[in-house]
């Protein structure tokens, strides 16, 4: 799988909201808005900062966009194929915060993976992204991994150029 965010699906918040309409919520490739609400309402923000670069991704977060109900999107896909994983998109309140991808994924991990002992996901921020994931999904009412399944980092090449040697 190949984790990464966009920032530019930058959407506003409505003036009424009672008159949005929300297509296919939770059937297509953005998750369900009730069950990531809720997830995101129990979920506590990871305030690290990264130890090897310096990386937009993250340092977004502390980003104030006060006129933005969603600053961008990101989500999970296919490494070998490019296309979407159905229901692993995800809107940024502020950023690409750890909680929001967690929930990206960990819907990934959960499609049509049954019988997987691996998964290998390629991520810009994967070094420090992995270090408590673990942890944050045993903590969450709303995040799991299949059980027995071992996930194996990576960072693409597009990006390792600004890591360092001790990031794996």
């Amino acid at each position: 799988l190949v984790m990464d965010g966009n920032f530019k699906a930058e959407h506003l918040h409505p003036v009424h909201p009672e008159d949005e309409v929300w297509l296919t919520d939770g059937k297509c490739f953005m998750v369900g808005r009730a069950q990531y609400q809720a997830h995101l309402t129990l979920a506590q923000d990871s305030a690290e900062h990264l130890e090897c670069n310096n990386h937009r991704a993250v340092n977004q977060a502390n980003a104030s966009r006060h006129k933005l109900e969603a600053m961008g999107i990101g989500g999970c896909a296919c490494a070998r194929h490019g296309c979407f994983v159905p229901n692993s998109m995800v809107d940024f309140q502020k950023g690409e915060r750890q909680m929001n991808m967690d929930y990206a994924l960990c819907n990934a991990l959960g499609h049509n993976t049954d019988g997987l002992a691996q998964a290998l996901t390629f991520y810009d921020v994967n070094c420090q992204y992995s270090k408590h994931l673990r942890w944050w999904v045993d903590e969450s009412l709303h995040l799991t991994i299949p059980s027995g399944m071992d996930i194996i980092l990576g960072i693409g090449l597009w990006h390792i150029h600004s890591h360092q040697d001790r990031c794996f």
